[in-house]
């Protein structure tokens, strides 16, 4: 797992009270950039880098990092200069550097670098910048961003083929309308390791995840009989997807499936371990149902429809699994409040962190870089790709997370490692991913 703050500011505090200062991080910083563009570079001929530079601190970074680079050429954007970058241009006009006076041709670099704002952005984008950021984009070159893409949330901003972070993973790379424009996130130290300090959030990878471990001598009864009250279709995904994961045990209570491997109920009947409720559900009665009291659950898709549900959302054992428009609704019955799916998408861990604070159940907002939380964790997975975005995605990770809830796993554990196989499994498929369905999600759970 790798931390995520908000900004920089407590790391950089950190590194202050053991004694490195504002310079020495940007030399650390600068030269962590120009170590990154050197690797890359190595794919090139004879590569030329362009650096566009801003005025402030990540501008200032840029120019650290064009002392350490061969054939590196920078353009400065005329913005008010900060102490700092105007200290180091001076160190390059020393060694007798030049700037660019007028705008490159961007078909003429091999590589090129945003170091216009990264954080330290306040203002919309002027038309200026926004022109050459369309023409960059079109462009052949290798793009990085230094620590944040320039513009980011911004109808036009810098596309990055790689975003370096500098010193802590922030926030805005993991929503969900940065996923088109970071690229591939690496990491960048400032000067010194330091210990993770009062992270409650976290981005999940591939070595976290645990999955259901059987024994030589293991019977199916030792890992749970859930059921899954769903439509024959959806539930059909739902229990193959349970089943695939590791479940001993699938009932479907419903007329038909359409798996010999799943059993049909007309209702409970026995041992229940866990229940997945709501895909392609019309009858929410079972809502009301008092034998759900004391057995972990999972309520996804029409449960959303439902005010019956409010009466999970302060049990612990609870995982709602809504999509931006469901999320939408359940934030209508708990706060009375029309919050629209653009503004959640616009700001998914405030309203994630909201609903949160208020309520005991785990959330998993579903999305293109997943939120799962509860109480004051949170956890985000960014593995996954756009082959999920096919029908048939969710009901499958509802079979999922309800499979690891049969085998013991608690609600939060269950939902992070089920949301984090489920993205990781899209990411193993190497066909088109126009191709992908859920028939191809379940079959692909074998190979994690």
């Amino acid at each position: 797992m790798k931390a995520i703050f908000k900004d920089n500011s407590c790391h950089e505090k950190q590194l202050i009270e053991k004694g490195l200062d504002e310079f020495l991080m940007m030399e650390n910083a600068g030269i962590e950039l120009a170590n990154f563009i050197k690797k890359k570079s190595k794919k090139f001929k004879n590569t030329k880098i362009l650096f566009l530079l801003g005025g402030g601190g990540n501008g200032a970074d840029g120019l650290v990092a064009l002392r350490h680079l061969k054939k590196a050429y920078a353009c400065i954007v005329p913005y008010k200069k900060s102490t700092m970058f105007i200290k180091q241009e001076q160190i390059l006009k020393n060694m007798d550097f030049n700037f660019f006076k007028k705008e490159p041709r961007f078909k003429d670099f091999d590589i090129i670098v945003d170091c216009v704002f990264g954080s330290g952005l306040n203002k919309t984008l002027d038309e200026n910048l926004q022109r050459i950021f369309k023409k960059i984009a079109k462009s052949k070159a290798l793009k990085i961003a230094c620590d944040i893409p320039s513009g980011l949330g911004q109808k036009v901003c810098f596309k990055a083929d790689y975003t370096l972070c500098m010193g802590v993973l922030k926030e805005i790379l993991l929503e969900d309308f940065s996923k088109e424009f970071v690229g591939k996130i690496k990491y960048a130290n400032l000067g010194l390791k330091l210990k993770t300090k009062n992270s409650q959030s976290f981005l999940l990878e591939k070595k976290d995840l645990k999955l259901i471990t059987k024994k030589a001598n293991s019977n199916k009864g030792d890992f749970g009989h859930v059921y899954i009250f769903a439509s024959k279709s959806a539930g059909t995904l739902a229990g193959l997807g349970a089943l695939e994961f590791g479940a001993g045990l699938v009932s479907l209570v419903a007329k038909e499936s359409f798996s010999p491997l799943i059993m049909l109920k007309d209702d409970i009947e026995g041992k229940i371990n866990a229940a997945a409720i709501g895909m392609g559900l019309d009858d929410l009665s079972i809502l009301k149902d008092e034998r759900l009291k004391n057995i972990p659950l999972v309520l996804d898709a029409n449960c959303f429809q439902s005010e019956n549900l409010l009466s999970y959302l302060d049990r612990e054992d609870v995982v709602l699994t809504p999509h931006p428009k469901e999320f939408s609704m359940l934030l209508k019955f708990c706060f009375d409040e029309d919050i629209s799916v653009e503004e959640i998408q616009n700001k998914r861990f405030f309203y994630a962190r909201k609903f949160s604070s208020k309520f005991k159940c785990v959330l998993v907002l579903k999305g293109a870089n997943p939120i799962i939380t509860q109480n004051e964790k949170l956890f985000v997975v960014n593995c996954g790709n756009e082959a999920l975005a096919k029908g048939g995605s969710g009901d499958v990770l509802s079979g999922m997370i309800v499979a690891l809830l049969g085998a013991r796993f608690n609600a939060l554990e269950a939902a992070k490692n089920a949301v984090l196989a489920h993205a990781l499994t899209a990411k193993n498929y190497k066909k088109n991913k126009n191709s992908f369905d859920a028939l191809k999600l379940i079959k692909g759970l074998k190979c994690l």
